[in-house]
């Protein structure tokens, strides 16, 4: 930590020390870190076993893709509506939560809080305050920047980035449902409201493409390509997105 922590060090020479030390600590598992505790998921997350998007759309008893069918396609509903925020991410926010994770031009790669949550909230049932404080604790250890002195002050500004994974996932999911009549129009609804929040836009607009011959979803990326209230780079999103572009 000491190391990590040294003046004399420039960035990208402090990006490399944090690395090996994140490698280091990583590989010592999670010794330490309090099983069970205050789950702070709502319910309806809870039978999705990790909110990691790279990990799929499985049920607990299943190590596949959840079937498409009338329960599955509700849940996913129900899993977005339950994530929507009452307001939009503040810009500032979402700088911090999309952070790059590699520096382009020197390769380095950046620890963030996001390492810190996925290797210790691998599973849903892991999301807990505890683990939360756990992870406040380990940001601070790798000398990460930004990070909030107290545990609930962290809760606050990085519990909605671990619900964001959800509806990431349940989008990617929704955009490869075969019978699309299942998902119009509701699955558009939530996707213009998710971009207008600033929250899952980018997987939102995806979603949108790739059911872009629906006209509810060439409609909405046609909205969101025009709207100057959405972030420049999601505008360009949707309107490469759109038929004939």
């Amino acid at each position: 930590m000491t190391a990590v922590r040294n003046a004399s060090l420039g960035d990208d020479e402090r990006d490399r020390v944090r690395e090996r030390l994140w490698r280091l600590r990583r590989d010592r598992g999670g010794a330490g870190v309090p099983e069970g505790g205050e789950l702070l998921l709502p319910e309806v997350f809870l039978s999705v076993p990790t909110p990691w998007l790279w990990e799929g759309w499985t049920l607990p008893s299943s190590d596949r893709y959840v079937d498409e069918d009338a329960e599955s396609i509700a849940h996913a509903r129900t899993v977005l509506e339950a994530f929507l925020p009452g307001e939009p991410v503040p810009r500032e926010v979402r700088a911090v939560w999309d952070a790059p994770d590699w520096d382009a031009d020197t390769g380095i790669r950046r620890i963030g809080v996001p390492d810190v949550l996925r290797r210790l909230m691998s599973e849903t049932r892991l999301v807990t305050r505890e683990r939360m404080a756990a992870a406040r604790a380990e940001a601070e250890v790798l000398a990460i920047a930004g990070v909030p002195g107290e545990v609930e002050p962290f809760i606050a500004f990085w519990l909605p980035y671990v619900r964001e994974q959800f509806a990431d996932a349940a989008f990617r999911w929704i955009a490869q449902v075969d019978e699309v009549d299942r998902i119009v129009p509701w699955a558009m609804e939530l996707a213009l409201c998710c971009v207008e929040r600033r929250c899952a836009a980018e997987q939102a607009v995806w979603m949108l493409r790739w059911t872009a011959e629906v006209h509810q979803s060439e409609e909405a990326l046609k909205r969101i390509a025009a709207d100057p209230a959405v972030d420049a780079d999601v505008r360009e999103l949707a309107s490469d997105g759109l038929p004939g572009s």
